[in-house]
C-alpha cells in the first residue's frame, strides 16, 4: 500500500467526522459539568444559610449527570478507568441519597 491510498482510507473513515469538534464537544460537557456541581454547591450553601431548606429533586439531577458522565467514561475509555470508577460510584451514591430523600420529605 503506498502512502495515497492509506490517505485516501483515512480520509474515507473520518468521513464527517471532525476530531477537532468532538474534542472541544467533550471539553465543553466536562467544562459544564464542573460549573454545574460549583453552581449547585452555591445554591445548596445558600438554602442552609438562609434557612430556605434544600431542595433534592434539583441536586439529584445534577448528580445523575455526572453519574452517567463518568460511567460513559469508565466504560469507553482505559484511561484512568479506576479514577472514573470511583468517580462514578461517588456521583451514583449521592444520586441514590438525594432521590431516596426527595420521595420521603
Amino acid at each position: 500500500m503506498n502512502k495515497e491510498d492509506i490517505l485516501e482510507k483515512s480520509r474515507e473513515e473520518n468521513k464527517k467526522k471532525d476530531v477537532y469538534e468532538l474534542e472541544m464537544s467533550y471539553r465543553g460537557g466536562t467544562i459544564a459539568a464542573i460549573v454545574m456541581v460549583f453552581l449547585a454547591f452555591i445554591y445548596y450553601t445558600y438554602e442552609i444559610v438562609t434557612g430556605k431548606g434544600s431542595n433534592p429533586a434539583f441536586y439529584s439531577l445534577i448528580t445523575i449527570y455526572n453519574a452517567v458522565f463518568f460511567g460513559f467514561k469508565a466504560i469507553k475509555i482505559e484511561k484512568n478507568r479506576g479514577l472514573n470508577i470511583v468517580n462514578l460510584v461517588i456521583w451514583g451514591l449521592l444520586s441514590v441519597m438525594l432521590i431516596v430523600l426527595y420521595f420521603k420529605g
